[in-house]
């Protein structure tokens, strides 16, 4: 993490120290601090390998997925597939 990184995130630390977990997540949602797009691909990512993880096809996962998170088959699969950078 880089130095902005730290001052970024110390900022966003700022708005919901004292909060619960919940109510810190919905916090940095209600000021934008959190990617809708970010949280929706990992959502998608889980749900497919849940899905798969019982036996379901990729194809399947990848159609049921997108029927619970109300986007196109495409969506879900570009949102599967696309590798992005992870920072640990």
């Amino acid at each position: 993490m880089t130095r902005h990184d730290e001052m970024l995130a110390e900022t966003a630390l700022r708005e919901v120290r004292g909060l619960g977990t919940a109510e810190a997540v919905q916090r940095l949602f209600e000021l934008g601090l959190i990617s809708r797009r970010g949280c929706e691909r990992q959502a998608i990512r889980n749900e497919v390998w849940r899905l798969e993880g019982e036996g379901v096809p990729r194809c399947e996962a990848l159609e049921a997925a997108a029927g619970k998170y109300c986007c196109s088959y495409e969506k879900a699969r570009n949102a599967f597939y696309t590798n992005y950078k992870n920072k640990s």
